[in-house]
Parts: structure tokens; sequence; C-alpha cells
């Protein structure tokens, strides 16, 4: 838009006479206000002055004319002033100022009358221009519509070739696609089947081909001052009577991919605005089809297709971080294959306590009392709880009041001579004895004792005081602080490769600072299900006791098998499951 006013407003201001500076300030939808759109000289900066005269013409809608009385600094000459508005239609867009040397009044009047003309063509000519893009606008966006309405890509591009030959006024219009070092007419106009061997077909992509590889729109015979090869142009009007030709290539991904051929009678050359229509239209038609036709190819062509292009750009200019990043890739892969690095089986683990002492009740009873809960450290002998023993002394206290008794009348009898009631006696006394013992016993286990110095693993009596408890109830847990082994979970998948014997190493979670070395004892041979996996039960020995382990701590496992590749140490859990997918669905 603005070469075109800048090329008006030259031609202008060179047919009259006397003009020294103008300006055209046009009304941008994006800003606000006038802005300066055309300069004559073009290199005009000083065009404040005429923003009085623009507003004046503008809030009047009409041409004025203003006498300066100051004259020019270099000359000495006085000068006029010449605003008209510039409409298109009815609305008003612009304004040009027009400053020019003074003259006599007639010659004034035809001065303003060559600007309010060149103003009304301007505004005309806009306005067809306008009329004509957006015709042309319509035009691109039907055809496009075209392209995706059909299913199958040869029914739209026979489809858009046909419409275009309509709305161009052509004989005929081809499309073809780069395919190697050749171009393959895929569609003519008019023609839903053709013969992709004959002579016209093979010579119109001759044509495409010399258009496509000079990335440049051919229109034979020559019309314009551009210096082209067309000799397969020229052969193709030649050998098969055509009149006009005009080839215009398009681009996808940077690269031309294909070209559209359009003919015409020889009455009817294809100038300048169809040759620019004709290319902004196959610009859009162009890569839509192309996306089409690429969708609808087979799948191993398409499979070829992408590896060439990966090739190219590969070995091709350009795309170096492409380059690079495979560089590297290779590179990476190379140092895998042929460097060895420690194979290592990992697992889950927990420690444990190597042996555990249970606490029970020895008696149905009630919890009375107890001074330790979960992770306490005890001393052999110290008291962990207890059980309420009232019943058992009020026991302890009847059964002694009872041999009291039948000790007197054992000394009675003794005294009285009477042998058959002392037998009875003594045997009473002796089981009143005996259940007095067995009270008291009973009485001793109503108190936990530590048996050994340790850990209480489990056993929180602390929220169940007064609530019963029955005999053989399991009430404290302890286990010693001096011997440990590690259980680990050894996913089936890796199981085959772990004997007794390897030695690993152990790293917990509350010390991922230090690994804790250990050596494998023991492979349980039966598997544990969990999270939809198989996993079988490892114990080993730690080699190293800390005052800082304990019983329940978890961790991360590793075990040591040898030396491996370490390609395959990264890769076999995925070429195992290849191969057992493989074998799942072979016949």
């Amino acid at each position: 838009m603005d070469q075109l006013t800048q090329n008006w407003l030259s031609e202008l201001c060179r047919l009259i006479h006397g003009v020294s500076d103008a300006v055209v300030f046009w009304n941008v939808p994006d800003k606000e206000g006038y802005s300066p759109s055309a300069f004559w000289p073009e290199d005009l900066t000083d065009y404040q002055r005429f923003a009085g005269s623009a507003k004046t013409a503008l809030s009047e809608a009409k041409c004025i004319l203003q006498h300066n009385k100051e004259a020019e600094k270099d000359s000495g000459e006085h000068f006029d002033i010449i605003a008209c508005p510039l409409l298109l239609g009815e609305e008003l867009h612009g304004v040009i100022v027009v400053q020019m040397s003074s003259r006599i009044s007639a010659r004034q009047q035809t001065a303003i009358q060559q600007v309010e003309n060149a103003s009304f063509w301007f505004g005309a000519m806009i306005k067809q221009r306008s009329s004509a893009e957006k015709n042309q606008l319509v035009t691109i966006v039907e055809l496009v519509a075209s392209c995706l309405e059909h299913e199958r890509f040869q029914a739209a591009a026979t489809d858009v070739m046909t419409d275009l030959t309509t709305r161009l006024s052509c004989d005929r219009v081809s499309i073809g696609f780069l395919h190697g070092h050749g171009v393959t007419v895929e569609a003519v106009s008019h023609s839903a089947g053709f013969d992709r061997k004959s002579s016209l077909t093979q010579d119109i992509g001759e044509a495409m081909h010399e258009a496509m590889d000079q990335k440049s729109t051919i229109a034979y015979p020559e019309t314009g001052d551009a210096v082209l090869l067309t000799r397969c142009h020229a052969t193709l009007i030649e050998k098969h009577k055509m009149g006009q030709i005009l080839t215009a290539p398009f681009i996808v991904g940077g690269k031309v991919v294909g070209a559209v051929l359009a003919e015409r009678p020889s009455d009817s050359p294809f100038d300048q605005t169809t040759r620019e229509h004709f290319e902004h239209i196959v610009s859009m038609i162009g890569p839509v089809l192309e996306v089409r036709y690429r969708d609808e190819q087979w799948l191993p062509v398409r499979i070829r297709n992408s590896f060439k292009e990966s090739l190219a750009k590969v070995f091709g200019p350009g795309h170096l971080t492409l380059k690079l990043s495979l560089a590297v890739t290779v590179l990476c892969i190379a140092f895998l294959t042929f460097t060895n690095g420690e194979y290592r089986v990992t697992g889950d683990a927990r420690l444990e306590a190597r042996t555990q002492r249970v606490l029970v009740a020895s008696q149905d009873g009630y919890i009375a009392s107890t001074s330790v809960r979960p992770g306490d450290i005890i001393q052999n002998g110290d008291i962990l709880g207890a059980l309420d023993d009232k019943d058992l002394m009020l026991e302890q206290r009847k059964w002694s009041s009872q041999l009291e008794q039948l000790q007197r009348e054992y000394r009675a009898a003794l005294a009285g001579h009477d042998r058959s009631r002392v037998r009875i006696i003594n045997a009473k006394i002796l089981q009143a004895e005996a259940r007095l013992n067995l009270v008291r016993e009973q009485l001793t286990r109503t108190q936990f004792i530590a048996p050994f110095d340790g850990l209480i693993v489990s056993g929180d009596l602390n929220q169940a005081l007064g609530s019963p408890v029955e005999r053989g109830q399991v009430l404290f847990t302890v286990a010693p602080l001096i011997a440990y082994r590690i259980i680990l979970k050894i996913d089936e998948r890796d199981i085959s490769n772990v004997k007794e014997g390897q030695t690993g190493s152990l790293v917990l979670s509350s010390m991922p600072s230090k690994p804790f070395p250990f050596a494998v004892e023991k492979i349980t041979p039966v598997s544990t299900p969990e999270e939809g996996r198989n996993f079988f039960q490892v114990e080993a020995k730690i080699k190293e006791n800390l005052d800082l382990l304990r019983p329940g701590m978890e961790g991360i496992a590793k075990i040591s098998i040898d030396r491996r590749k370490l390609i395959w140490i990264w890769t076999h859990r995925l070429v195992d499951w290849g191969r057992l997918a493989l074998w799942s669905y072979r016949p």
C-alpha cells in the first residue's frame, strides 16, 4: 500500500509544475490518527509543518488552498499549500498536502483541479484493487476447500485443476510432483484418467521440472525481462502446438516438491496480474494437495521417502544440530558396545535381626503397667511390663491361711494320737503347699523381664492398659543388636544370575552416603507375587555392624554378578521382553 501511494504521489508531483514538497497522511486502523504514508521528495523529513493544513482539509472535508505569507529562506519566493481529502467511496481515509510556488489565480485553480482529479482517481484505483484482492482471496479459499472436500487425492486434484482452468480461462491445467530425479504428472483438468506414459504427459513433466530446478515461475513465450532457461517449454509448445504456457512451482518445508502448469491459446497471453494471481493460488493449493498425495502413498513408499529425507538431512547441507546429535549418539553406542562394566542385580532390601525373642502372657489376666515402647533399647533383666496380680494375691492369702489352719489341725491330731486323721491332714497340707507354690510361681510370671540386651521391635501396650489378655498372647518382640541379616526382594527375571556367596552393597534410606557390604547366604525357592510381578527372597549377611543400625531399616541392595558389556547391561531387559513377546505370538 505504501509503495502504491508513493508511486501515485511521485507521478502527480511531476505533472504539476512548481511543486516543491508533498506528503500523504493515511488513516492506519491499528494506530490512532493519521500517519505519513508517502513523501515528495522521498527524503523529505520536515512534514510536521503540513499538519495544520491537513487537519483543516479533513475537518471541512473538501480541498482547500492556503497562501503562506512568509517566503522560503533559500529562494525568497512565496508558496501556496493545497490540501485535499482522499475518499474511498463515501469514507474519508486520508489527505494529500502539496506545497507549490505561488501563482496567479487561474493557475491555482488548475492545480487544485489536478489534485482533486488525481485524488478521485487514486480512490477509485484503491477501491478497485481492494475488490480484486478480495476476489482473489475468495478464489483461493474456494480452491483450498475443494482440495479438502474429497476423500481421495486424485478426485480432489482433478476437481481443483478443472476449477482453476475455468477461473483462469485456460485450456488445460496440470499438477505434478517431484519423484527422485524426475517429475510425475499426477492430475490433469477434465481428465479423471490419463496416460502417464504418453509423450504429452512426459513433456509436461519435463517443463515442470525445468521451472522447479530454477525455483521460478516461467511464462513462455517470454513476457518479462527475466532471463530463464525455457528449452523444455519451447519443446512442449513446438511439439504439441500449444499457445501460451505458465508454470509455477510450489515449496513445502523449504524444498520445491511440485509445480502447476497452465495452458492458454496463443491469442490470450498471461499478463502480470494473472501471473501473480496464479502464483498465489499455486502457493496455497500446492502444499495442501501435496499433503493429501503423501498421505495416500503405500506404507513402503512412505517409509522409503522418510528414510531418504532423513539421509538428506544427515549427509546434506545444514541441520547442524541433527548431525551433532547423531554423532554423539553413535559415539555413545560405540562406547557402550566396546566397554565392559560391572553387572549388578538390584532389589529392595530391609534389615532384620538375625534372632528374635517374643514375650507372651503366661496366663489370662489384665495389663497393669508397661515401661517401654517399640524402638526402646533395653538391658538384660529390665522390667518391660506387668499383669494385674490382685486375684493372684488373694489366691495366695487364701491358700496361706488354709495352710496355717491345716497345720494347727495336724498338731492337734498328733497330740491326740489320731493316726488316721494325721495322715488325712498331712495330705491336705501337701495339697495346700502345692497350690500355694503354684500361685507364687504365677505371681513371679506377672512381670515381663528382658531376656537379654536388645531392642523392642514390637509391643506398644501404653494404649491397652487394663485390657484383657489371653494365655500365649504375644506382648513384646525383642531383638538383639549384635547380629543382623538382610532380606532382599529379587525380581524373577534376575534370580537366575544370583548365587550363594556373591557379594554386594546395601544403601539404607536413612544413611544414603554409606554403603554396607554383604554376602549372599540363602536363596528362598518360593516366589511372592507383588504389584503384578514375582519376587524371590534372598538372605544375606551384613559384614559390618554399627550402633546406628536398627531392625526394620529399608534401602536398595545391589548384588555384584560379573563384568559384561555396557550395552548388554542397559538393554538386556528390553531384549528379553522382546524374545518373550515373540515366543508368545509365534505359532
